[in-house]
């Protein structure tokens, strides 16, 4: 392998290596301990049994609050309360992380939709198959 050869080939593997990773950190970053007892998350109410919580604030004045969390059927009930849609459009807005897990979930026939248009809109996406629930929550 000649010297361009091999230049090309690491030029390739860094404009896919260095997404990839950014993307990976981003979402290791976005971990929520919640067995810490100075989460910000209190606020929201929302504790999944299974301690597995990945949420990332997005926005300076009233941000907003993407999530994804390990969940059993019986902690995501209060879902049949909130009207369900066909389908939701992950928001310009939300970190990359939270886009691309939504969307890989999405494919699941098992994933159900829901929008609400009360006070703060927020979308919520559950898959029953994996178990798991993205959502939104917006901060004053």
């Amino acid at each position: 392998m000649n010297t361009k050869a091999k230049l090309t080939l690491a030029i390739m593997l860094m404009l896919v290596l260095l997404p990839a990773s950014w993307i990976t950190y981003s979402r290791h970053a976005a971990r929520v301990y919640l067995s810490d007892g100075d989460t910000s998350l209190k606020d929201i109410g929302f504790f999944p049994a299974s301690g597995e919580m990945y949420a990332e604030g997005v926005g300076f004045v009233d941000s907003t609050l993407y999530y994804q969390a390990s969940v059993t059927p019986e902690e995501v009930t209060w879902l049949d309360r909130i009207p369900a849609v066909t389908s939701i459009e992950a928001p310009p807005s939300s970190p990359l992380w939270w886009r691309l897990a939504l969307w890989w979930h999405g494919r699941s026939s098992s994933i159900r939709y829901f929008r609400t248009a009360e006070k703060w809109p927020c979308i919520y996406a559950y898959s029953k198959e994996a178990g798991i629930i993205f959502g939104t929550v917006e901060y004053d």
